[in-house]
């Protein structure tokens, strides 16, 4: 039915512009496809969506020296404990 609408990120809906902020956990050296398509519920419970975004590219970087610096340090607190 349409009321089934798969949801990855859910926001309310507000007037554009808009930003949705998410998080994402990524992977490093990783290439990643997005697309977005909104659904708003009506009155009737009934849902309007919209068509597909243009879809954006993009490739992750390695991880920095702060990454890896909180990377080693969650591990240690880890190790710690065990």
């Amino acid at each position: 039915s349409r009321q089934d609408v798969p949801t990855k990120l859910v926001a309310k809906a507000v007037p554009l512009p808009m930003t949705v902020r998410g998080h994402w956990f990524l992977s490093p050296r990783t290439e990643y496809t997005v697309a977005v398509q909104t659904a708003s519920k009506q009155v009737d419970g009934d849902y309007v969506v919209s068509e597909w975004s243009e879809i954006i590219e993009f490739c992750t970087a390695d991880y920095s020296k702060v990454h890896l610096t909180q990377l080693l340090e969650k591990a240690e607190v880890i190790a710690g404990r065990m």
